[in-house]
């Protein structure tokens, strides 16, 4: 897809301006390429706006009016000077193509609803009252400042130091997701590096670690962009790479160096 047509697509917003809101109906999807949107919707009983999110580049919402025609769920509200990609079915498929990242979180975001929706039936709820969970008011791990007063990982299973010190990320358990929390899929990793990414070049879902018999191996994820890299080498898709002490891992702009211990 053009960039030329990106431009063709994308409208700005001034702060305070409304994007759309709940109720409303139209058969668009719309994907953030500046700024910042606020997501609200009805509570429950006349209990006014609830905040349910806050989207930044990359993320996207109204994916069912574009699919299936429903009404809007939320208010979409910009909280700065903003520009979106709205985004029809005539080009729909072409977006994808360019923006794979965009596809995946969808599909993602599909198969939490899906899988939250039969839970509710398994439990005997109503189908209607599985509505996704508000957001965390922490996402993910968030890292220990002072390394001195970071809990110590058990033996074997390592953490993560910003390059140049501060920031320490302790891998707990087997199986860590380094990411940035999503609004959109509502997926929370375990290393959030949301406070150090401050060009946000890391993906939601950036890359995978995993530990073996004491030994960590990273990976990065499906539709991740900007690269995950072991001491400057690119990691290929689908292909896992053994870490050991001392090893600079980069996701996208930020850089770290793996610790055993």
């Amino acid at each position: 897809m053009a960039v030329d047509v990106f431009k063709a697509l994308t409208v700005k917003y001034k702060p305070g301006e409304k994007i759309v809101g709940s109720g409303e109906t139209g058969g668009c999807m719309f994907v953030i390429n500046a700024g910042s949107v606020r997501l609200l919707k009805p509570g429950e009983r006349g209990a006014g706006m609830v905040d349910v999110g806050l989207l930044e580049k990359g993320d996207f919402f109204g994916e069912q009016a574009l699919l299936d025609g429903r009404p809007y769920g939320v208010d979409a509200e910009v909280l700065g000077d903003c520009e979106v990609l709205e985004i029809g079915p005539s080009v729909f498929d072409r977006m994808l193509k360019a923006n794979p990242e965009i596809a995946v979180r969808m599909m993602r975001k599909l198969a939490n609803r899906l899988e939250t929706l039969e839970g509710r039936i398994a439990e005997g709820s109503s189908p209607a009252s599985a509505l996704p969970p508000s957001p965390p008011a922490v996402a993910g791990q968030s890292p220990v400042d002072d390394p001195a007063k970071a809990d110590r990982p058990a033996a074997g299973h390592g953490r993560l130091v910003l390059e140049g010190g501060g920031a320490v990320f302790p891998l707990r358990g087997d199986e860590v997701l380094v990411g940035r929390y999503d609004p959109v899929t509502e997926i929370q990793p375990e290393i959030d590096l949301t406070g150090v990414d401050t060009k946000r070049s890391v993906s939601r879902r950036h890359s995978r670690l995993t530990r073996a018999g004491g030994t960590w191996q990273v990976e990065e994820e499906v539709g991740a962009l900007n690269g995950t890299f072991v001491n400057g080498t690119r990691l290929s898709s689908g292909r896992r790479a053994t870490l050991s002490e001392g090893d600079l891992i980069s996701f996208g702009m930020v850089r770290v160096v793996f610790r055993e211990a």
